[in-house]
């Protein structure tokens, strides 16, 4: 699980730059194309271009995070569906995550031990419960 995590964090990030980098052009276009009393048709144009070629490779490396993410969650499913049947609303990206089992939310983290075991840590988000419920579960190692 860790090196999912490791490899597909590159990608997020990457991912993110590129799509901040290309709307940030975008809206850049767009404002020059309004200030210029709509004169600078061209300019805003090509402007608009550079911020969809910005925002393609962002798509690109989005869809590389994302097949890493699946194989995240392929992991973490299973686990919460064992020790929490009637989870709904089930999210797990990079190393954390959400769930909700009976209009509880319960927030998912992954964290790795001194003695190198694995673990998530289940606890109940936004103080709904009064008794801070931590749960640590186990992922089982694969060869």
């Amino acid at each position: 699980m860790e090196q999912l995590i490791n490899a597909a964090t590159p990608y997020y990030y990457i991912m993110v730059a590129f799509w901040a980098f290309g709307i940030g052009i975008i809206c850049i276009g767009v404002i020059i194309f309004i200030l210029s009393e709509m004169t600078a048709g061209k300019e805003a144009f090509f402007i608009l271009i550079l911020g969809v070629l910005f925002f393609i490779p962002g798509v690109h490396f989005g869809n590389i995070f994302d097949k890493y993410n699946e194989q995240m969650t392929a992991i973490v499913k299973p686990i919460i569906s064992e020790n929490y049947p009637d989870a709904t609303d089930f999210y797990y990206g990079l190393d954390a995550g959400h769930f909700t089992t009976n209009d509880i939310e319960y927030k998912i983290q992954y964290k790795k031990t001194v003695n190198n075991e694995e673990k998530l840590i289940i606890t109940v988000k936004d103080e709904q419960s009064k008794d801070k419920n931590t749960k640590m579960l186990d992922i089982p190692k694969t060869t």
